[in-house]
C-alpha cells in the first residue's frame, strides 16, 4: 500500500522544518524581490507535493499581477516565472542561471547516483556544448561530463540518419504487432491496454533491444509503477517517510541491472555489431553509445538507474500522448477521416507485395496531423522547467538571489487563455484546428508568436534530447492505426472496465513532472483492413 498521507505530511513537516532552520536564509525582506505567493512554507510545500494542479492554479492567479512570484519549498526559495521575455531569458545560455541542479537531483534521487559521482558532475561547469564556457574550462585530464552525455543524445537521437533509423525500427516492430490483429474481423479492445502493451514494447525494443524484457517477465508492471512513483522520488524525502517509491526504484533498477550484466557477458565490443544501427542485445546505436559512455564515468548501479530513468522518460511521454490523440480522433469520426486522408496521401503501396509504407518527411509535414500533435502536447504535458540562480540576476525588474531556483510551469503558458483561447474554443478545450491558418482554402500549420508559451520538452541547452524521435514515433503510430483499422467507439470506461459517466480528464497526480495520462479508458471495436 502507499504511504499513509497523514504520516507523509507529518514526516514532511518535521523534515522540512528542521532543514529550513538549518539553512534559514534570514535577513530583511529585499524590496526588489518578486512578491510572495502567500501561504506558509509548510502549507505551500504540502500542496506542492500532493496537489500540483491546485498549486499551479494559485500560481497562475498570482501571476496575473506579477509574472514572477516566490515561495518556499522547505529550505529552498523558488521563483515561479511566466511571460515570453522571462521564458526566453531562462532558456538562453547564461553565467547566472544553470539547468544542472535539476539533473543532479534526478541523478541523486531517481538514478541513485553515488555522492562522488554527483560531486564530479557538480564540479563540471564547462557546459553541454562543444565550446566550453569561458572561465569554466575543465582541467587537463578532467572529463567534460555534461558535454559527453549531451553529445551521445544529440548525435544518436537527433541527427537525421540515426533518428530515421530508430523510427524505421520502431515502425517495423509496431507493424508486426498490428499484423497480429486478425484481418477483416471486428474485435473489442481496451485502447489504453493496447498502447501500454504494444506501443510501449515496440518503442522499448527499438531503443533498448529485446533482452531487457526477456530477462524480466514482470518488466511492464514494474516499469509503469516506477513511472507513477518516480516524481515522488524527486522530492528527496527520506526512505522512512515515503518507503514505497524507494522499494519500486530498487526493484526496477534491479531489472535494468540484469540487462546491463547480460550485455557485459554477451556483447562483443570488438565485433561487427558495435557500429550497427540496431542489434537485439542493446538495441539502438544510441543505447549502446550511452552505455559505453557510462562505463567510463558511472558505477554499474548508477548506470542501471540511468537506464531505468531513460526507459521511464521515453514511455511515460510518448505512450500517453499517442493514447490521448487517438481518443480524440476516434471520438470525432469526421476528424478521424480527415487525418486518415492526410496519412494516406503520405503513403504509397508496393504494386507487387501490396505493402503500404509512409514517407516520413511527407507525413511529418501534414498540417492537420501536426496540429493534432501540438494540441495534444499542449493540453497533456506538464513539466516545471527548473533552473538554479548561480549569480544575482535581474529578471522582469526583480532581483533573483543565488542559491534559489527558478521554475517555469509549462502548464501555465500552455493554458494561457490570452495566447490560445478563442471565443468558440477556450484554451482548456481540445481543438484540432487551433494551429492551422487557411490561405485560399488551403490549410497551413503555424505556431507563429506562440512558441514562448509552449515548451513541453523544456528549453535551452537542456531541452529534451528525445523530442525528435518522440514526434516521429507518435505521428507514425497515429498514421499506422488510422489507415490500417476501421475503429468505432463503444464507451468511456474506468480503468477496471466499468462504464464511466464522463470522458477522460488529466490524471492530476502526474501534473508538473511528465506526460499526463488520461484518468479514463476508451473501449472500442476495430477491424484491420490491410
Amino acid at each position: 500500500m502507499d504511504t499513509d498521507p497523514t504520516r507523509l505530511f507529518l514526516g514532511a513537516v518535521l523534515f522540512l522544518t528542521v532543514a529550513t532552520i538549518a539553512t534559514w536564509w534570514g535577513g530583511k525582506h529585499n524590496a526588489s524581490e518578486p512578491p510572495s505567493l502567500g501561504g506558509s512554507m509548510i502549507s505551500n510545500t504540502y500542496q506542492y507535493m500532493t496537489d500540483m494542479h491546485g498549486f499551479l492554479q494559485r500560481v497562475s492567479s498570482a501571476q496575473l499581477k506579477s509574472r514572477i512570484v516566490k515561495f518556499r519549498l522547505g529550505p529552498k526559495k523558488i521563483y515561479m516565472v511566466s511571460g515570453e521575455k522571462n521564458i526566453q531569458a531562462i532558456n538562453r545560455p547564461s553565467h547566472s542561471i544553470s539547468p544542472d541542479v535539476f539533473f543532479i537531483d534526478v541523478m541523486a534521487n531517481v538514478w541513485g547516483a553515488k555522492t562522488e559521482e554527483l560531486a564530479s558532475f557538480a564540479a563540471d561547469k564547462s557546459g553541454r556544448s562543444k565550446n566550453q564556457i569561458t572561465g569554466h574550462e575543465v582541467k587537463p585530464g578532467q572529463a567534460r561530463l555534461w558535454h559527453g552525455q549531451h553529445h551521445v543524445y544529440s548525435e544518436y537521437l537527433q541527427r537525421t540518419d540515426h533518428a530515421n533509423a530508430l523510427s524505421d525500427k520502431y515502425m517495423e516492430l509496431f507493424n508486426q504487432r498490428l499484423t497480429n490483429q486478425p484481418l477483416g474481423e471486428w474485435r473489442e479492445v481496451s485502447l489504453s491496454e493496447f498502447f501500454h502493451r504494444e506501443m510501449a514494447e515496440a518503442a522499448l525494443v527499438a531503443l533498448m533491444g529485446s533482452r531487457i524484457v526477456e530477462l524480466n517477465p514482470d518488466f511492464w508492471p514494474a516499469m509503469w509503477e516506477f513511472a507513477r512513483l518516480a516524481p515522488r522520488l524527486m522530492w528527496g524525502l527520506p526512505r522512512w517517510m515515503s518507503p514505497k517509491p524507494w522499494k519500486i526504484r530498487s526493484e526496477f533498477h534491479g531489472m535494468c541491472r540484469r540487462y546491463l550484466d547480460a550485455g557485459d557477458r554477451e556483447f562483443d565490443w570488438d565485433g561487427p555489431d558495435v557500429d550497427a544501427e540496431w542489434e537485439p542485445l542493446y538495441g539502438s546505436r544510441m543505447a549502446r553509445e550511452l552505455i559505453a559512455w557510462s562505463k567510463n564515468h558511472l558505477s554499474p548501479e548508477t548506470t542501471a538507474g540511468m537506464v531505468a530513468t531513460f526507459v521511464f522518460g521515453t514511455n511515460a511521454n510518448s505512450v500517453p500522448m499517442s493514447l490521448w490523440a487517438m481518443m480524440e480522433l476516434i471520438a470525432d469520426p469526421e476528424l478521424y477521416r480527415a487525418v486518415r486522408e492526410e496519412c494516406l496521401a503520405a503513403s504509397s503501396v508496393d504494386l507487387v507485395t501490396g505493402k503500404r509504407t509512409f514517407d516520413p518527411q511527407s507525413l511529418l509535414s501534414k498540417p492537420l496531423l501536426q496540429s493534432v500533435y501540438i494540441e495534444t502536447l499542449r493540453l497533456h504535458i506538464s513539466i516545471n522547467v527548473t533552473r538554479e540562480v548561480t549569480q544575482p540576476i535581474n529578471l522582469d525588474g526583480h532581483l533573483l538571489t543565488p542559491g534559489s531556483l527558478i521554475q517555469a510551469p509549462s502548464q501555465i503558458g500552455q493554458y494561457n487563455e490570452a495566447v490560445w483561447g478563442t471565443s468558440e474554443y477556450p484554451a482548456a478545450q481540445f481543438w484540432a484546428g487551433r494551429h492551422l491558418k487557411h490561405d485560399g482554402g488551403k490549410a497551413e500549420f503555424t505556431m507563429a508568436g506562440k512558441t514562448s508559451s509552449f515548451f513541453p520538452f523544456g528549453g535551452g541547452p537542456s531541452i529534451c534530447p528525445g523530442r525528435v524521435f518522440a514526434k516521429q514515433e507518435i505521428l507514425m503510430t497515429i498514421a499506422a492505426l488510422v489507415t490500417r483499422f476501421e475503429i468505432e467507439m463503444i464507451d468511456w470506461v474506468h480503468p477496471d472496465g466499468s462504464k464511466s459517466d464522463r470522458p477522460p480528464q488529466n490524471d492530476q497526480s502526474h501534473i508538473g513532472a511528465v506526460g499526463i495520462p488520461p484518468d479514463r479508458d476508451m473501449k472500442i471495436r476495430w477491424k484491420r483492413v490491410w
